[in-house]
């Protein structure tokens, strides 16, 4: 993976997780605003081709937001019904793993 404070690089058709901080929100909005801890930080690969219909979250490609696992879930649920052949690599050490 590289460094230990680098950020993690997917390839196409995978998601990074890594452990988020301990006082880490979740990215979104109102998860954001109840105040609730994110539980891992998901970087994005290229989720399919850009501008093509299949692609998912073009904008976040090469990005990474911090996910409670409710929302992690969702994502998750949705780009593998929508990306058969992705990949998931977890880099969280499994004693951190909640």
């Amino acid at each position: 993976m590289g460094d230990p404070g680098q950020e993690p690089r997917p390839g196409a058709n995978e998601i990074v997780l890594s452990a988020a901080d301990d006082k880490q929100l979740c990215n979104t909005l109102q998860h954001t605003k109840l105040g609730c801890l994110a539980e891992v930080v998901a970087t994005f690969g290229e989720l399919g081709v850009k501008w093509q219909r299949n692609a998912l979250w073009q904008d976040s490609w090469g990005r990474s937001y911090p996910l409670c696992s409710e929302c992690w879930d969702t994502m998750r649920q949705i780009a593998q019904s929508r990306r058969p052949g992705l990949v998931i690599t977890d880099t969280r050490d499994t004693a951190t793993r909640r």
